[in-house]
């Protein structure tokens, strides 16, 4: 008698198209016959850009011809922070300004303490006060110079703006409209409603007072959906925007756009949605186009793309980390509402033992982004026993230790070097065997079953997952059937706030 044969065959990706890894191939269709849509805060950047970089990027978008289109809600995002783009960088300039003379007070006076102590004469110490004046002088007369030439070419005036006359010959008929305002009105209740149930994308902008910032991502998304369901063709988003609402990672690194925005975009275009930053981008548009780029402009656009480059000590950077994690804990940073945050932040940037520090090494602009993750992103993994500022929160979740005791036993241990983030997750050994093992809360669920299915080894005993919980789990068995049927172990563990024994500021 013949084995019974199913009814329908398929390979290894059928179903799970999320899992497949970009090639050139993919990126070269893209480029000839699928959709490159560009955020607003690609647009913007194109003001912070050298004037080799911008030449180079938008060298590329005029290249994609028809190909490049642009979302209306983008395009309403790029007219409403024009304005305080032009603003910070103006400041820019002052702002550094401010710093080279504190950088210049500071180096006189070591010289006149390092002169008293050495007995210097006072003609020594004149000329080298001289030299020290005449090198100031020279950094602060070029750093003038070049604001004056950037703001003859960041013109308020649109007319006289040429990088926004570029950017409109370049992007003509081919911007998206905007969605019938019955439609408009649901996509804000459906953007609250992700928010709400932390679904991508733009749950992370929970913290904006207004409810049209909160739903912007939300409005890009919707629109660019809607294109490509008219246009049946894959897209590739090209943003700066690396928040976890959008992007799926592996510990640090960016692997493109999150299973469920992928799995949204096949449903609903019957396409294949990618993501790229703009360096990444330039990157690749150089190695399968024809354009000319300069190799440069890559590391220039990711340089620009990120504002926590800045340089901050190591003891300064753990001093005020500390700071702000005990006060986040205080005033309990992740229960406060977005326009509580908002105010929270501000007060934080006035604090002279916190913002006040930071200022001496960012702009304004940069310690406000600085707090910012450090409290949305740093803070959330020391609590769970993640990351370099682990052991400057004064309390903290269950350890990776004590979850891979309830997981897996007493006797089970962290194998050194195997945690890792987004999902929370180790390999655990009992000195024989070994296993993999995530956790986090019910609203990832399906991330981490992904996640242990796909770190499974045949060397290894039956991967685990842990859903940390502060009430009752709703949906358990639904969660135990689908674990069950994955070959998964799936385990329940209410998440506790208790003091962190490793506290060493």
């Amino acid at each position: 008698m013949e084995p019974n044969v199913s009814s329908t065959v398929g390979g290894i990706f059928d179903g799970f198209e999320d899992y497949r890894t970009p090639s050139d191939d993919d990126y070269r269709r893209i480029f000839k016959a699928g959709l490159v849509v560009f955020d607003a805060n690609v647009l913007l950047n194109l003001y912070r850009f050298n004037s080799t970089t911008r030449r180079d990027l938008i060298a590329v978008m005029q290249g994609l011809g028809g190909n490049l289109w642009i979302p209306h809600q983008v395009m309403r995002e790029f007219w409403r922070n024009r304005e305080s783009t032009l603003d910070r960088l103006n400041d820019g300039p002052r702002e550094s300004l401010e710093l080279l003379e504190k950088a210049n007070k500071t180096a006189e006076n070591a010289v006149s303490a390092w002169s008293k102590k050495i007995a210097l004469d006072d003609a020594r110490k004149s000329d080298l006060m001289d030299k020290l004046e005449t090198a100031f002088r020279t950094v602060r007369e070029a750093m003038i110079a070049q604001a004056a030439d950037d703001a003859a070419e960041h013109a308020r005036d649109t007319n006289a703006d040429t990088i926004l006359s570029t950017l409109a010959s370049t992007l003509a008929n081919r911007v998206g409209s905007a969605l019938p305002s019955e439609d408009h009105a649901a996509a804000l209740i459906e953007a609250e409603r992700r928010i709400a149930a932390q679904e991508p994308p733009g749950f992370l902008d929970a913290d904006k007072t207004n409810e049209d910032l909160r739903a912007g991502d939300y409005l890009v998304w919707e629109q660019l959906l809607r294109e490509a369901e008219q246009r049946k063709c894959d897209v590739l988003l090209v943003t700066s925007d690396v928040k976890d609402d959008w992007w799926s990672r592996v510990k640090s690194d960016l692997r493109g756009p999150r299973p469920e925005l992928a799995a949204e975009f096949r449903e609903r275009a019957g396409s294949r949605f990618f993501m790229l930053t703009p360096s990444e981008f330039v990157t690749k548009a150089a190695a399968l186009t024809s354009v000319s780029v300069n190799p440069r402009s890559a590391a220039d656009i990711e340089r620009v793309g990120n504002p926590l480059n800045d340089p901050l000590p190591a003891d300064v950077a753990f001093e005020v980390v500390e700071r702000l994690f005990n006060h986040a804990i205080a005033v309990n940073w992740h229960n406060l509402s977005g326009s509580a945050r908002m105010r929270d932040l501000s007060a934080l940037v006035d604090d002279p033992a916190i913002g006040g520090v930071l200022q001496n090494y960012f702009t304004l602009e940069g310690t406000r982004a600085w707090m910012k993750d450090t409290l949305n992103r740093h803070f959330n993994y020391a609590l769970k026993g993640f990351g370099r500022y682990q052991h400057l929160v004064r309390m903290r979740h269950q350890t990776p230790q004590e979850v891979i005791a309830a997981a897996c036993g007493p006797s089970w241990y962290v194998v050194p070097d195997s945690q890792g983030l987004r999902p929370y997750h180790c390999l655990a050994s009992d000195g024989s065997n070994s296993r993999y093992v995530c956790w986090g809360p019910e609203r990832s669920f399906r991330d981490l079953l992904f996640a242990a299915m796909n770190n499974h080894s045949t060397e290894q005993e039956r991967s685990a997952v842990v859903i940390l919980h502060g009430d009752a789990v709703d949906n358990a068995q639904h969660y135990r059937d689908m674990a069950t049927q994955a070959g998964v172990d799936l385990v329940f563990l209410e998440e506790e706030l208790k003091l962190n024994l490793d506290y060493a500021p």
